[in-house]
Parts: C-alpha cells; structure tokens; sequence
C-alpha cells in the first residue's frame, strides 16, 4: 500500500486543516482520495446525466443539487464545510480533546486526564461533531446512508497515519451495538467504519467485542449517567484474537469516552495490551 507522505506533499498534510471550529476558512485534505475527489470520465457524466433524469437528488444538508453520484449526496460546500471542522493541535495528549489558546505542540493533560487516566493509551477524533459533520454521522447511522462510510473512513486513515504508524497496532475493532439495535438499523456503523478503515491502513479487523446488555442513547445525560450507562456493557468475545495485541478501537462519536473507556476495559480483560481510540467525530465544550 502507498501511503500520501504529507513530510513531501503539502496536499497531504494532516496540519493543513484548523482546530477552531468558528472561523472556518481552511478546508482540509483528505489523506486519501474518496470517489468524489476522482476527475470526471465521459462515461461517468453520460451515467451521472441519465440517473438524475431518473433520480434527482440533492444535498441531504443544504437541499442543493447534486448530480454526481460520487458526491454520496453531499455538495462540494457542504463538504468543505464538513472538512473545516478537523480538530487539529493543541489538544491533550491522552483523550485528544482540542484546547484553545494553547500552544500547537503543548503536552497539557486535561483536567479530566489529570483526576483519572483514561483505559485506552490515547484517543483521537477528526473532527468537531458539529454543523456538516454532524449531519453526516447522522446520516450514515439513522437514514441507512452507507455510501457514507467511503467519505467518512479516508478522513479516519488520515488521522491514524497522522498520530501512529501500522507498526504500533495488531488489530482493529469496532464498538459493537446490542444486537436488538443492530437488528432495527440493519447494521453497525462502527463496524462498517473499522472494515473501511482496516483495508486503507492494511490491519486486519476482527470483532472481539459484544454489548452483554441494551443501554439508553447517551444523548442528554449526565457524565456520572454516562459512565454508569455503560459500566460493564461490553465483553471480549474473541480473547484468542486480542491476547498480547494492540487493538485499535473503532467508534462514530466520542462524547465524554465513557462508551470506549468500557468497550477498552473490556478488550484489556481479554488480554490485549494496549488500546488506543479512534472516532471520526467527538463533541467538545467549545461546540
């Protein structure tokens, strides 16, 4: 696999994108090309023409037209939008909340991180759930949009090569949903993320984790509730598969960490030796 090395292509950067979700002028560039970055071919406007004789569509955010199909019903202002929300330097080294007024290379823990060291060895989102992000993520979870995932998973790999190399990970595992939620939505988007994710960074996924009871959304709770939401909601099913490995866990959202803290602890009981956390979105105190 040949990877984009932003040291040489300024394109590539990881650092080209801002951490302030507020002034939103600099898109990034996503570390891999999606569908919608590849030039148009005859055969693909002639295909692209005749499906929106068919099928209009247009954006799912802002209702403009979209006529490519690439574009996974997204416009290209939307999805610069979408880009613009990256989280980039300063942020605390541990759960990877971004910080203002911070120098870029600052290695401040967090207040959070300085009362109680998380499970996981570090923790990192893309971007801000917020705005164009958060309609997205909204999009692949509650409106059965997988196409998604293939916008959503480049961006993760960017982060990934941005924070660590394939030689610090074994595996990658996705947080699972209860099998009664996964049944009503047809799928797992956590999953899809990590499956995506596993063939651009070249490791292998396995799902090595169960959720042993239902829980309520996380959405409006307390962080105490959250926490006691999902204390112990998760099992290590595939222990031969994470002993003495370094697991790279998978999610949609962060909010307070309290859904990869257990879903950590439970793959540290199986026998893995480290867990680091991977999201493409987490909310903050400055959303």
């Amino acid at each position: 696999m040949q990877v984009a090395d932003w040291r040489t292509n300024p394109v590539a950067n990881p650092q080209s994108a801002i951490c302030n979700p507020q002034s939103r002028t600099v898109a990034s560039k996503p570390y891999f090309p999606v569908a919608r970055d590849l030039p148009d071919t005859p055969i693909r406007r002639v295909v692209d023409s005749f499906l929106n004789l068919i099928y209009p569509d247009q954006c799912f955010i802002c209702s403009a037209p979209v006529t490519r199909r690439s574009d996974c019903g997204v416009c290209d202002g939307c999805w610069r939008n979408a880009l613009r929300l990256r989280i980039a330097p300063p942020r605390c080294p541990s759960c990877g909340l971004p910080f203002q007024n911070f120098e870029e290379h600052s290695e401040y823990l967090c207040g959070k991180c300085i009362l109680e060291a998380p499970p996981y060895s570090g923790a990192r989102s893309f971007g801000h759930y917020a705005a164009e992000l958060r309609r997205v993520i909204q999009e692949l979870k509650f409106h059965d949009r997988r196409n998604l995932v293939g916008l959503m998973a480049p961006l993760l790999a960017g982060v990934f090569f941005e924070n660590w190399g394939r030689e610090d990970f074994d595996i990658v595992a996705p947080v699972p949903l209860h099998p009664k939620r996964s049944r009503e939505r047809g799928f797992n988007q956590s999953e899809l993320l990590a499956r995506s994710l596993s063939r651009q960074i070249a490791l292998p996924w396995v799902r090595a984790l169960v959720r042993t009871r239902p829980t309520l959304p996380q959405v409006g709770l307390s962080d105490a509730r959250r926490r006691d939401n999902v204390r112990n909601a998760f099992r290590c099913t595939a222990p031969e598969a994470v002993y003495g490995r370094r697991v790279l866990l998978i999610d949609d959202v962060m909010t307070t960490g309290a859904t990869v803290s257990s879903a950590a602890l439970a793959l540290l009981d199986g026998g893995a030796i480290r867990v680091s956390v991977l999201t493409v979105a987490r909310t903050t105190i400055f959303d």
